[in-house]
């Protein structure tokens, strides 16, 4: 279907546009298809000129099964930026986008008990917190997301590095598995409200 080869749909899609280390930098629709290659993106939220000033890009579509596109942000009049496509990131890079979150939850790890734990960050791959639990590197736990649209979700994670902290609180970086198609989508749609919010009050990451 070739890059931006989702603008071929009669339906408009909105797109998350990234900086190349995957920051947030706004949402937006896709405008036109120019012969040229370039294509004209409307930024819905967000700050056009910053779009600008990361110069390369990511495009998310909000289709799931569409592919990440990595663009060169080259122009922009008012609201509207100029993005060319460079290469094909393929899906996986979805995962990567890693967000800053500030809440309070609980894990429910597989020896059993209940643990209060402090978010760090979150993404569609998984999650980074802060516990007083004893935990290993391998072992797996359930979490509570409670920042998603319809409610909590609770997932299945794996804990991957165990970082010592200030004891008897360390801090987990963690895997998701096992998620179905629909948990997925909600976690990245929670990822992206949070970074939509962020934006919104000037606090987003840079």
């Amino acid at each position: 279907m070739g890059l931006f080869g989702f603008l071929k749909k009669e339906k408009k899609e909105y797109h998350f546009l990234m900086d190349k280390n995957s920051n947030y930098l706004a949402r937006g629709s896709a405008e036109t298809d120019r012969e040229s290659g370039s294509i004209q993106f409307k930024v819905l939220d967000g700050n056009a000129e910053e779009i600008l000033k990361a110069e390369i890009v990511q495009v998310v579509p909000a289709d799931k099964t569409e592919s990440v596109t990595m663009g060169k942000a080259v122009s922009r009049r008012a609201n509207t930026v100029n993005i060319e496509p460079m290469r094909d990131m393929g899906m996986g890079v979805r995962k990567n986008f890693r967000m800053p979150v500030d809440f309070e939850s609980f894990i429910y790890p597989s020896g059993g008990g209940r643990y209060i734990i402090k978010s760090i960050d979150l993404s569609c791959g998984g999650i980074a917190f802060y516990s007083v639990a004893s935990l290993s590197a391998g072992e797996e736990t359930e979490v509570v997301i409670p920042i998603t649209a319809d409610g909590p979700l609770i997932v299945r994670c794996a804990i991957l590095r165990v970082i010592p902290f200030s004891p008897p609180i360390q801090k987990y970086a963690c895997q998701f598995v096992d998620l179905i198609p629909d948990e997925e989508e909600v976690i990245r749609e929670a990822v992206f409200s949070v970074q939509l919010a962020q934006i919104r009050s000037g606090g987003a990451r840079r």
